[in-house]
């Protein structure tokens, strides 16, 4: 006998949760939300733990906005899931407000040119997750001024300017680090202009290192990490001399933490003619604070090499296989967190 079953009404709200909310759709989520103040109220009392908001700005007008999520906690388990929004200008009328799904994870919007989609989305998901500034824009067009124009609040406050195409002018780093301030990280991993000198962000990180490592010096920032630096031991042996002549600029916005270059070669040795001392526990702690928008750590140093600057800014360099890190104690004794130390973070 066939059993007749009876559709369960009364799971619904849990169903529209479960397919939803919980299931991390962010575009359903905002619609959602706009309902009403109670829907937008239950959309964002389910928090996500990690969220990542990125804008591509392309050529054409066009953009993306990526939207990924996950959930690691133990009891859920939910894999990385990328939204991504296709912003379409065009001028055929008929196509304005045509939302086409290119998957469960991809759409197409169509809107007419006069119109800030990208803006208005993009401000609706900083309201909506209540985050007040955006992680990070990517360059695929030559940056211009009207881009400032046009997200005169999104694109200042951006954390991560990274760079995706072949190569980035000296006139396009001009009309970004005077239009932003307050850059927490930006990745070149394309040309530059060689002996650019108006680098100003918490973070810099190339690809490829300026040809002279000197110029490395002169960069007003806190952190430099270079990939593939295409440097010899000579080469850094020259720059810690530099160093120890150097001062600390009074007109640079950043103090100099942490340098780090990747791929240097092994020609000579790296410590020729220059004053090292092993670690003094009296002088400086034995762990360096690490820091960078991912996580902290506690990096020992008590098996580096330390030099001190004239000025009394001490220093410490540990050389390890083809990795030259240089590590600047701005402060002496720096109070780390307990969760920052090993077997917590283990980095070196």
């Amino acid at each position: 006998m066939t059993e007749n079953r009876v559709f369960p009404l009364f799971s619904l709200p849990y169903l529209a949760l479960n397919d939803v909310i919980i299931s991390l759709d962010v575009l359903s989520r905002m619609n959602l939300s706009i309902c009403s103040k109670r829907s937008k109220r239950i959309s964002c009392a389910y928090t996500i733990p990690e969220l990542q908001l990125s804008l591509i700005l392309c050529e054409d007008s066009k953009s993306i906005i990526e939207v990924i999520v996950t959930d690691q906690r133990e009891d859920v388990d939910v894999p990385l899931v990328e939204h991504v929004w296709n912003m379409i200008p065009t001028d055929i009328k008929e196509d304005f407000g045509k939302v086409i799904e290119i998957s469960k994870l991809e759409w197409e919007f169509y809107h007419d040119p006069s119109v800030n989609l990208t803006g208005i989305l993009c401000n609706r998901l900083l309201e909506f997750y209540g985050w007040s500034s955006w992680e990070e824009v990517v360059f695929q067009k030559n940056i211009e001024q009207s881009d400032f124009d046009k997200f005169p609040v999104l694109l200042p406050s951006a954390g991560t300017i990274s760079f995706d195409k072949e190569q980035v002018t000296r006139a396009e780093l001009d009309t970004l680090f005077m239009k932003h301030g307050n850059i927490q990280l930006i990745n070149l991993d394309c040309r530059y202009p060689e002996g650019y000198g108006m680098w100003c962000a918490r973070t810099v990180g190339f690809f490829r290192a300026p040809q002279n490592i000197e110029d490395i010096l002169k960069m007003d920032c806190e952190k430099v990490d270079c990939t593939l630096s295409g440097y010899k031991n000579s080469d850094v042996n020259r720059f810690l001399k530099h160093w120890l002549q150097s001062t600390n600029c009074g007109n640079h916005k950043y103090l100099k933490r942490e340098i780090r270059l990747c791929n240097v070669e092994n020609d000579s040795n790296m410590l020729e003619d220059l004053p090292v001392t092993p670690w003094n526990p009296k002088q400086r702690g034995q762990f360096f604070h690490f820091r960078n928008p991912h996580f902290d750590a506690a990096i020992d140093c008590s098996k580096g090499f330390d030099l001190l600057r004239d000025d009394g800014v001490l220093a410490t360099f540990i050389s390890d296989e083809d990795e030259f890190i240089f590590n600047i104690w701005n402060e002496r004794f720096p109070d780390i967190p307990k969760e920052d130390f090993p077997p917590n973070s283990v980095f070196y």
